[in-house]
């Protein structure tokens, strides 16, 4: 899956980003409300994985870079997934690295990124979760359309301990 939006470029990932997927997904910052920060090995098992082919089988992610189209740097990385193909749901996720956040590349890529999966695939509803102190991420959740659903309790291990997150869902008529 490949598309673009008016700043951005929404592609699998290379080989080429090792060093940007490193960056952002090693940096605390960026890591704290998602897990640990990743090692080098942990850069390249992600990039390993994003380059395989997709099959969209239940819990396979499909992996995305969030391209610059000005500057081709690599700004962070979209994620989707089936929760349940017959059931027809699905989860996406989003992470960018911390010098472009709160510059709108966020919303950009995971709008496209919405429509793109429920035009492409057989989706009724799109989930996202994150955690509860992870205001920036659930105020994007809410500007995207998808509306809260529930409190999961201790449902994520951080480095800080384990945390209750927020569910989030949006229906294909919502947005198409």
């Amino acid at each position: 899956m490949e598309f673009t939006t008016k700043r951005l470029i929404i592609r699998r990932l290379k080989v080429s980003d090792l060093e940007a997927v490193l960056a952002h997904r090693s940096d605390p910052f960026t890591s704290r409300f998602i897990g640990k920060p990743a090692t080098l090995a942990d850069a390249q098992a992600r990039i390993a994985q994003a380059q395989l082919p997709w099959k969209g089988n239940e819990g396979e992610r499909l992996i995305l870079a969030i391209e610059c189209k000005e500057s081709g740097l690599l700004l962070g990385e979209l994620m989707f997934k089936f929760v349940s193909v017959e059931h027809q749901c699905g989860e996406i996720g989003y992470r960018l690295a911390g010098k472009y956040q709160g510059k709108g590349y966020a919303f950009e890529a995971a709008s496209a990124l919405i429509k793109e999966v429920f035009t492409q695939f057989e989706l009724n509803k799109l989930n996202a979760i994150c955690a509860v102190d992870n205001i920036a991420s659930w105020k994007l959740m809410e500007k995207l359309g998808m509306k809260r659903e529930g409190r999961l309790r201790n449902n994520l291990m951080l480095p800080s301990g384990t945390t209750d997150c927020f569910t989030y869902g949006v229906l294909k008529h919502e947005v198409i």
